[in-house]
């Protein structure tokens, strides 16, 4: 997987883009797009506007919380974004490495919604941003110790069901902050309650970590560094991953069972299913995932090795550019053609680039239609 650049852009408003033909473009209003076919350009289109990644300011809680994740994980992205609400993080292979990049709303309100309201008035606003935060360099720290197994392999973290993502992830943070001195104790109950209350009122399974968590704790039994937290968090997804395939068996382990039982299933289960690669560089060139199947992605320009690319939800038909930028944090802004046409789109440049919004699942049509897909960009 992959993500957001937040600091590299800047290449002027005014760069030209070598294509001049725009074909099967999609005119937008906010409810409804509809396909124009435009007149052959004689002039090179241009950009309108400079273009950079939607960016909101933090507000002192959750820059306290991105002061507490580069200590956890000194080579972190993290970008603000300018109206998605909660944080997502992503893992981008570069070369041989895992690059971590957060995404994160910049006030803490929308950054930890929907469970800042349980989380409130167990612990303080900032204690929130910084496990807010923490949980996303969990699922990073999660995804890096499976792309690097201990036998040189690389391991896939979808073989684990998002709630055991999410599970493993919650564990890291409570871990990480507890490890600190004059660490909040108030921290691993909170976030278990909350998150039972959370997934009761908002039926969300995926999130529902609670009893998981509370449960899986009990198998750390040390928490002096980082690679206790880790080791800890690898641990809850598997035990997360036992328990959900012993309710599915019928339970033949009782629920008060050591928890030990439903680690040792989770593995066997695992172990199943998880795709394994040779190594990371075969990962990187082979694994797709689907976040971004769901859209249409047309390249209507091109200059060296920039593209620019135009997103429409599929399912709804509406112009979904901006929100993928915002969520994302990929570069954003205007494309003008020579007759004065604005076109929002994203600015992807470089193969590595590329590559990332192929690895997360996108299908780019570009201008003599043609599809670049991952394993395939030879356009």
């Amino acid at each position: 997987m992959s993500s957001s650049r937040a600091n590299s852009f800047d290449h002027g408003p005014h760069r030209a883009v070598t294509t001049a033909i725009l074909k099967g473009v999609l005119v937008c209003s906010p409810l409804v797009c509809s396909p124009l076919t435009l007149p052959l350009a004689t002039a090179q289109p241009h950009e309108a506007t400079a273009f950079s990644v939607p960016s909101g300011s933090p507000d002192d809680y959750m820059q306290a919380g991105a002061a507490f994740a580069r200590k956890l994980e000194s080579q972190v992205e993290i970008s603000f974004r300018d109206a998605q609400s909660g944080s997502l993080s992503v893992s981008r292979v570069e070369g041989d490495s895992v690059e971590c990049i957060l995404r994160t709303s910049p006030g803490i309100a929308e950054a930890l919604r929907p469970l800042g309201r349980f989380l409130n008035g167990r612990i303080d606003p900032k204690t929130q941003a910084v496990f807010a935060l923490a949980h996303e360099v969990g699922h990073c720290k999660l995804r890096d110790a499976l792309l690097n197994r201990s036998d040189g392999h690389a391991g896939d973290a979808s073989a684990f069901p998002w709630v055991a993502q999410e599970a493993a992830a919650d564990v890291y943070g409570i871990l990480s902050i507890e490890r600190e001195p004059g660490g909040n104790a108030a921290v691993r109950e909170a976030v278990i309650v909350s998150r039972l209350l959370s997934s009761a009122l908002y039926r969300d399974p995926h999130h529902a970590t609670g009893h998981y968590v509370s449960d899986s704790l009990a198998l750390c039994h040390r928490n002096l560094d980082d690679r206790d937290a880790v080791q800890c968090a690898i641990a809850t997804a598997y035990y997360t991953v036992g328990s959900l395939a012993n309710d599915a068996r019928g339970s033949p382990y009782a629920v008060d069972s050591i928890p030990e039982f439903f680690y040792e299933l989770g593995v066997q289960t695992v172990n199943k299913t998880i795709r394994v690669y040779e190594s990371i560089a075969q990962y990187k060139a082979r694994f797709s995932g689907a976040d971004l199947s769901r859209y249409a992605f047309d390249q209507i320009s091109r200059d060296g090795d920039s593209r620019y690319i135009t997103a429409i939800s599929s399912a709804q038909h509406i112009d979904a550019t901006r929100e993928l930028a915002d969520y994302y944090g990929f570069r954003m802004g205007e494309v003008v053609t020579d007759d004065q046409l604005h076109v929002t789109a994203l600015r992807i440049d470089g193969a590595e680039e590329l590559d990332w919004l192929l690895t997360l699942g996108a299908v780019v049509r570009t201008e003599d239609g043609e599809s670049l897909r991952k394993g395939n960009t030879a356009p």
